[in-house]
């Protein structure tokens, strides 16, 4: 990963900035073992953060921050986002151009890892950061987690289950995958999953490889075909989060974790 030389960054420093998004990449990456990523070019933005979908003519992945100055958590936050979405095989999808009726669950994935990866690294900084002297930063970074995941409008309504709110939203969700105050309540929900369930970054990994049919039940019945046995429980218990499991091995919804205290076209 590169932080482009000719990026201004206000007065953040590119070897700085470099030394963060470098600590959002191991984080991130110490879930996906062996797996090797085309370089990614990293580049300042003042429109939006942006995954080009077109890669660069060294096939590099293109990756767009409007984070700038030294507000480290919100490169973390954006980086991680962004990073998911490679992790995630965005530039598989084989309606890529367009997006698909699903892509709203891709964007939910990429918040449930970017307030992982400001966890993590608020924990890992306050022992082993970048720079001695950037122990500090370490509770900007857990402050600026929480005080997301403490936002009214993440929090399902109350006596509702990610099953009953997602009949209610699926019809928008499908309509635009970029409602972020939708894809947001569902990443409460499944984050706690997340910590407590390492491997299920793994799966992660196999997302968007194949054809996944029109409806939410297909995408996620083609990514549980697509990976190892050793991954298929996690994505079981997602599927019988939103209700959508006929699967009788699938943990009941009491046993999972339900939430928590225009050419050029691209992912953001």
């Amino acid at each position: 990963m590169t932080v482009a030389a000719d990026s201004t960054w206000g007065d953040a420093r590119p070897q700085d900035v470099q030394a963060v998004l470098s600590s959002v990449a191991t984080v991130m990456l110490r879930n996906f073992p062996g797996r090797r990523l085309q370089p990614i070019v990293v580049a300042h933005s003042d429109l939006y953060p942006i995954t080009l979908f077109r890669h660069s003519p060294n096939d590099e992945y293109r990756v767009f921050l409007t984070a700038k100055d030294r507000y480290w958590a919100r490169y973390v936050y954006e980086f991680a986002h962004e990073l998911s979405h490679i992790l995630s095989n965005y530039d598989q999808r084989k309606d890529a151009a367009t997006g698909s009726q699903s892509q709203w669950f891709e964007e939910a994935l990429c918040e449930i890892a970017s307030l992982y990866a400001l966890k993590e690294l608020a924990a890992e900084w306050e022992h082993s950061p970048p720079y001695p002297n950037w122990a500090p930063y370490a509770q900007a970074l857990e402050s600026y987690a929480e005080n997301m995941l403490k936002e009214a409008h993440r929090a399902l309504p109350p006596s509702m289950s990610l099953a009953a709110w997602f009949r209610n939203a699926e019809t928008q969700l499908q309509a635009n995958p970029y409602m972020r105050k939708y894809n947001e309540v569902a990443a409460n929900a499944l984050l706690p999953l997340f910590e407590q369930t390492p491997a299920i970054w793994r799966a992660v990994g196999y997302l968007n490889i194949s054809s996944s049919g029109r409806s939410f039940k297909d995408y996620l019945s083609a990514w549980r075909n697509n990976v190892p046995e050793e991954y298929k429980a996690p994505i079981a218990q997602i599927t019988a989060l939103f209700g959508l499991s006929s699967d009788e091995s699938a943990a009941p919804l009491s046993e999972v974790p339900t939430s928590a205290a225009p050419a050029e076209v691209a992912n953001d």
